[in-house]
């Protein structure tokens, strides 16, 4: 099979819609489209070869962003946006590519379209949720906070004052639970990674070194003097809220220091190896484990129950940015020590 052969059966098997098409006095004439091309937009090839794509696809209030692109394909240049277009069904909204090459002197193209209507779709609802949630959650609390100081004020009953109390502590649990919940919005909706080199060994020493300062928990540390992934400024968030998780949940608190259930001291301990063309870091402390629960759902991608407000939110935003990154999150638990390992590839050289 030749390369000619190889591509016609590649252009025939996409599930994206594609056409090739001809600028021809700046309008993209068709010339050829794939079988998916039929079923999403609607049309046999002999309705629409030697016809303006844009005169079948292209609402009328895009037909001058079409043409932009055009004149972007006429000069050999790509295109890469999102888009509305016309389909069998109705409109709907395409990741479209533009791949510019020349054929017997002729400027053609490939106009590629995927569907993602449904993802965009899915992502409006989730900020529309996030949004008034968040909001309608820090006015009531606010509101709450106030009323509870009011009666903290107006009574010496010390069994009224617990109560106060309790519903405090919980006001407080749900303004973490909002900071978190912005928090994995801000950083998840910041676009796609960059993927540029960042030195892992360097972030886990500031981690280490600011975890210390705030928490009297003992951090130990076992790193390379340097060693690079492909992430970007989200993989210190992403740790952080791994530790985060190992230092909160590592023992029960006592006044000075945290201490595990059968009386020693609490330990996080921080390592980092490579192996083969990934970068490993292993966050191991000795407190009770993640709970069940909660690990399924993160770990083995089990039903989500419930999950809880503190470590629930830090571990899926941590599992999320890595594997954003193409790596992994792993969970063992292995004589009364947590390990959770982080695995990144490692940056090219």
């Amino acid at each position: 099979m030749n390369s000619d052969e190889r591509f016609g059966l590649l252009f025939d098997l996409s599930k994206d819609a594609v056409a090739e098409i001809e600028i021809v006095d700046g309008d993209p004439i068709v010339r050829a489209i794939n079988p998916a091309f039929i079923e999403v937009f609607g049309y046999e090839r002999e309705a629409i070869h030697g016809e303006s794509l844009n005169d079948f696809i292209v609402p009328e209030h895009r037909v001058e962003e079409a043409s932009s692109f055009d004149e972007r394909t006429a000069q050999g240049e790509t295109n890469w946006a999102t888009v509305t277009r016309l389909t069998a069904t109705g409109r709907r909204e395409f990741l479209y590519r533009s791949v510019p090459f020349d054929h017997e002197g002729s400027e053609r193209a490939l106009a590629i379209y995927t569907d993602v209507t449904d993802e965009k779709r899915q992502q409006r609802h989730h900020e529309v949720l996030h949004r008034v949630l968040r909001h309608n959650l820090r006015n009531d609390l606010a509101t709450v906070l106030a009323a509870t100081g009011e009666i903290l004020a107006a009574t010496d009953d010390e069994a009224i004052r617990g109560e106060a109390e309790r519903i405090r502590a919980a006001v407080d649990d749900l303004e973490e639970l909002s900071h978190a919940a912005g928090q994995v919005q801000t950083l998840l909706g910041d676009g796609t990674p960059t993927h540029r080199p960042v030195d892992i060994a360097e972030t886990l020493r500031r981690l280490a070194r600011r975890f210390r300062r705030e928490h009297p928990v003992a951090i130990e540390t076992d790193l390379p003097k340097a060693l690079s992934v492909q992430a970007d400024r989200r993989l210190e968030v992403a740790l952080g809220a791994l530790v985060e998780n190992a230092v909160e949940h590592g023992g029960p608190r006592t006044r000075s220091a945290r201490t595990t259930t059968d009386g020693g001291s609490a330990v996080v301990h921080l390592e980092l190896v490579e192996q083969g063309r990934e970068a490993v870091v292993r966050i191991r402390d000795n407190g009770p484990g993640i709970p069940e629960y909660e690990r399924a759902a993160v770990f083995d991608d089990q039903p989500i129950s419930q999950l809880s407000h503190g470590s629930g939110l830090g571990l899926w935003l941590a599992k999320w940015v890595i594997e954003g990154y193409g790596g992994r999150l792993d969970y063992e638990r292995r004589g009364g020590t947590t390990i959770v390992a982080a695995r990144l590839p490692l940056a090219e050289e």
